[in-house]
């Protein structure tokens, strides 16, 4: 048990370092800061005063197992709530993906000290040991079904080849892929080949393939009302449009002739969006067509869903 409660002291301590670093991002993500410290610096004291009975010779036991059920409750609640709320607008991306990390982590180690302790494990302890790990699978599986997508690769075989849109060597996440069963198919605006970067706010939008500016707009902030966005005509006649950009952030005008891997804009998460991101999609003839990427060195060069890809771009 002790070594129980220095395990949870060293995460409890992980949460608040991470909930600080949140403090700096948008409004969303400052709610999920100060939830997360309101409810780690618990667990912080809390191991505190359990090692200070421990060294002192009494016996901890019971309020280490009392702490046990306790952070069963909050590592979901923070790996999966208050991490999903860090995700929401901008702030910085490590946030939510540490929030998760620890929040997972903790409940490990929460199942396994249950586990070792079943004998005299409390029963809501032994109920969240048993409960709250399929939950959490089902918490993520629901989300991929809906924005994995799926991919005929015979659809690409004349593909054109672009580039990643964000800058070479960095790596970023797709959140959703193309054809997918949320808003990335044909019955949503005909865009079944298109795909969700995950990007840092602010972070430059560059060109996946020269041409010349056919549209600019970056007037518009804010989640659920207008969009914002780059257009770029190709020597093809294909359109390639950068979606979401921060308002105000257009390093272009329409008119303009860029070359592959140009600063476009910024990122940004306005209009139909939930998070800091690069929505790409070529058309051609009213509908999204399907391009490969170059620096996609696998997966045939198609990026997939709930998947990581570095950028070769400039």
């Amino acid at each position: 048990m002790i070594a129980a409660n220095l395990i949870l002291l060293g995460l409890a301590v992980g949460f608040l370092v991470v909930a600080g670093i949140g403090l700096r991002g948008a409004w969303p993500m400052m709610l999920a800061g100060f939830l997360t410290l309101g409810g780690w610096v618990v667990v912080a004291v809390w191991a505190v005063v359990n090692l200070l009975q421990l060294l002192s010779g009494d016996d901890a036991d019971d309020a280490i197992r009392s702490m046990v059920a306790y952070v069963m409750v909050a590592a979901p609640v923070t790996g999966l709530g208050l991490a999903f709320l860090a995700f929401v607008k901008c702030g910085p991306v490590v946030v939510p993906r540490a929030l998760h990390a620890l929040g997972l982590t903790t409940l490990v180690v929460g199942v396994v000290v249950v586990a070792l302790d079943w004998e005299d494990a409390s029963l809501l302890a032994k109920v969240l040991a048993v409960a709250v790990p399929p939950l959490w699978g089902l918490a993520w599986l629901i989300p991929y079904l809906l924005l994995r997508g799926s991919v005929d690769e015979a659809a690409y075989a004349a593909a054109p080849t672009v580039l990643l849109p964000f800058p070479g060597g960095e790596r970023t996440w797709v959140i959703q892929g193309n054809d997918s069963a949320l808003n990335h198919n044909t019955a949503h605006f005909t865009q079944a080949f298109a795909w969700d970067f995950r990007r840092p706010c602010g972070t430059p939008v560059l060109a996946a393939l020269g041409g010349r500016v056919v549209s600019v707009i970056d007037a518009n902030d804010g989640i659920g009302g207008p969009n914002n966005e780059v257009e770029v005509e190709h020597a093809d006649g294909s359109v390639a449009s950068y979606l979401h950009v921060q308002k105000g952030s257009a390093q272009v005008a329409v008119g303009a002739t860029v070359a592959q891997g140009d600063r476009l804009a910024s990122v940004g998460s306005v209009g139909n969006s939930l998070t800091g991101h690069i929505h790409f999609q070529v058309r051609s003839g009213g509908s999204t067509v399907p391009v490969r990427f170059a620096d996609v060195t696998r997966h045939a060069g198609i990026p997939r869903g709930f998947r990581f890809y570095t950028s070769g771009n400039r």
